[in-house]
């Protein structure tokens, strides 16, 4: 683990972490991949800047850094509940559970055709990919996006409703994180990365989270998280 004390935002851009070992950058995107999750589904409060510039990694201290809160924002619980269990649907390839978690999301009317209901759900499936997938996954082989784009045309001539305006902050951060990967060449577990997260959600109206009132959420971002696997924000 990183070691406690001593501050952070030392370091070089994250993208010197391409031309070191497998091991090591399969451990510094999953820990990117970790933060990502834990930012939305934990303290409801995102870095939405996908700018790699805003990590620094620290080789002889094994520490990823976070800079520039600026573009930060909290979310609703309402919305990170049905963001969650739109994800698992997606990770799980079940088209009903996607769909309603879709439509609880503003993404969909429910009136829409069949030929809309295939392309949205194709997109969110392979988006869901990493997440579901047993054993390492190749962000570089996988080729996410171009798949996504696939189905982009059929949506915007389709749909009946414009995606909720969280979603384009959310979404560039998580298209961030996705490059970051395929940057790195890494090739780690998803699944066992948002299972942890998945199984230790609590969707009860009554759950403390940390993001409620934004002003706890960057508190947590900027004092950060240190311990197994965790990185250090500053």
């Amino acid at each position: 683990p990183p070691p406690r004390g001593g501050g952070g935002g030392g370091g070089e851009p994250i993208e010197a972490v391409a031309r070191m070992s497998v091991g090591r950058r399969n451990a510094v995107a999953s820990r990117v991949l970790n933060l990502t999750m834990r930012e939305l589904f934990e303290w409801r409060f995102v870095q939405t800047d996908p700018n790699w510039g805003n990590f620094l990694y620290d080789a002889k201290r094994d520490l990823v850094s976070m800079l520039d809160f600026g573009a930060a924002r909290a979310y609703p619980k309402p919305f990170v509940d049905n963001y969650m269990r739109m994800v698992d649907a997606c990770t799980r390839r079940d088209r009903a559970a996607c769909i309603d978690a879709s439509i609880a999301l503003g993404f969909l009317t429910g009136e829409e055709s069949v030929e809309m209901l295939d392309a949205h759900v194709a997109a969110g499936f392979v988006l869901g990919e990493p997440f579901g997938a047993a054993g390492p996954y190749d962000f570089a082989a996988a080729q996410i996006s171009a798949r996504v784009r696939e189905h982009v045309p059929t949506m915007m001539k389709l749909r009946l409703c414009p995606p909720p305006d969280e979603v384009y902050s959310l979404h560039r951060k998580l298209s961030g994180a996705y490059m970051l990967c395929i940057r790195l060449g890494a090739t780690i577990d998803c699944r066992e990365v948002f299972e942890e997260i998945r199984d230790g959600y609590d969707f009860s109206p009554a759950a403390a989270v940390a993001g409620a009132d934004g002003g706890a959420g960057a508190a947590k971002l900027a004092a950060g998280a240190r311990g197994r696997d965790e990185p250090a924000l500053v």
